[in-house]
């Protein structure tokens, strides 16, 4: 009989239930304050935005491969035949190849390991997980559960906008150009993830052009698939984030809504701690 064990990375552990299965394990980003490195599971959301206000330096890191090796071999040591990973986007971070390096480390096993790494981030990639979570809840069978992901993840969507872009910037995510637009301009710049990588793709003078920006894509993926998951980003902006879903109730489909006030500490350093958006998944 198959057992299935669920491998994420720590930036997806933005919502409390993901922490109720026993077959999902986590392997840890890192942020470095002031040279000290702490795993995400260190720091708080309350320490993230005190750090975030004081003048520190601050970088991150992927996991390891030995991570995922020692991850894998937990796995293997609990009788699981199956090991499913996802994690962030490739483009965007090594922990990818940290995850497909391991593997290669395993010289004898009998677990089957696939790895996927979908064009996603953070409360995006979260938002597949726990459909996954579910299905593997359900004793469906590896192949169930890879059809699943596949369909999941095939045109998923993270869009946002900050209320200002030098975080994304101090950490290479945007040029210098596209920040200062976003800075001295004082445009509500709104972030999209294209092809696995953050870009720039719209520059807005309201939050309700915005938001408009943030229906229309609701819009396509209702009208477009059956099954619509919808996670809703608020970050210290709840007034924008409540608009986005009383507008999602408002219509005439169903759709499996929720409003996430939290990104993990390497998405805080990366983004900062204002602003709001939305990651769909969709089938």
């Amino acid at each position: 009989m198959e057992k299935i064990g669920l491998l994420i990375d720590s930036t997806s552990y933005t919502r409390k239930e993901l922490y109720k299965y026993d077959f999902i394990k986590a392997a840890y980003l890192k942020v470095i304050i002031d040279q000290k490195e702490y795993l995400e599971s260190q720091l708080s959301k309350e320490e993230m935005e005190k750090v975030l206000d004081e003048n520190h330096k601050l970088l991150t890191s992927q996991p390891a491969p030995m991570d995922f090796y020692n991850l894998y071999k937990e796995y293997e040591s609990e009788g699981y035949t199956h090991v499913l990973v996802v994690v962030l986007s490739e483009k965007i971070s090594g922990t990818y190849q940290s995850a497909l390096i391991a593997k290669t480390m395993l010289e004898e096993t009998s677990l089957e390991i696939s790895i996927h790494s979908p064009q996603a981030a953070s409360f995006s990639v979260a938002n597949g997980l726990t459909v996954l979570a579910d299905e593997i809840k359900l004793k469906k069978s590896f192949k169930d559960v890879l059809d699943l992901y596949y369909k999941l993840f095939k045109e998923p969507l993270v869009s946002f906008t900050l209320s200002d872009l030098k975080h994304l910037f101090k950490g290479g995510r945007l040029n210098r150009i596209q920040a200062l637009i976003g800075t001295v301009l004082r445009i509500k710049p709104i972030i999209q993830m294209i092809d696995g990588k953050l870009d720039l793709v719209k520059k807005t003078r309201t939050h309700g052009a915005c938001l408009e920006f943030f229906y229309e894509k609701i819009d396509y993926y209702c009208e477009k698939y059956e099954n619509v998951y919808l996670d809703v980003i608020d970050l210290n902006m709840e007034e924008f984030s409540a608009k986005i879903v009383d507008y999602a109730k408002s219509k005439n489909k169903i759709i499996k809504i929720v409003q996430t006030k939290y990104v993990s500490p390497v998405f805080y350093v990366h983004l900062g701690n204002s602003g709001y958006g939305i990651g769909i998944v969709a089938y």
